[in-house]
């Protein structure tokens, strides 16, 4: 069976703006949400206001991953840095953004972000 891939690393302001700007328009209720998005909110323990509250915040975006799914889709992992720990947000640009995932991670986004950059590193 074929596994998520991680396609490409945006770590850059530029790279990371050109994503945001197709973002902008949106508020997070626009946002299209799959069943599995609410499933793994139940699964992660994350409550929704955090996620609602700071989609619009793009300033704390640090990294971004393009992703190629299973099925051939590609979406973006943004990774919001927070005062304690980061917010990942997971979609599929679309007329309308498609929410896929979004989380919670208490743990430090610099030291996952240089680990990434080290792994992906052309």
């Amino acid at each position: 069976m074929k596994e998520d891939k991680i396609k490409e690393v945006y770590n850059k302001e530029e790279d990371i703006s050109k994503i945001i700007e197709l973002l902008k328009p949106f508020s997070f209720n626009n946002l299209k949400k799959t069943s599995h998005f609410y499933h793994s909110l139940d699964e992660k323990a994350t409550d929704i206001s955090i996620l609602k509250e700071n989609f619009k915040d793009f300033e704390r975006i640090r990294l971004i991953n393009k992703r190629e799914h299973r099925n051939g889709e590609i979406s973006y992992d943004l990774y919001y840095e927070m005062d304690l720990g980061y917010l990942v947000y997971c979609i599929k640009l679309d007329k309308v953004p498609v929410l896929l995932n979004g989380f919670h991670v208490k743990r430090d986004l610099k030291k996952f972000r240089e680990h990434l950059l080290r792994k992906f590193k052309k």
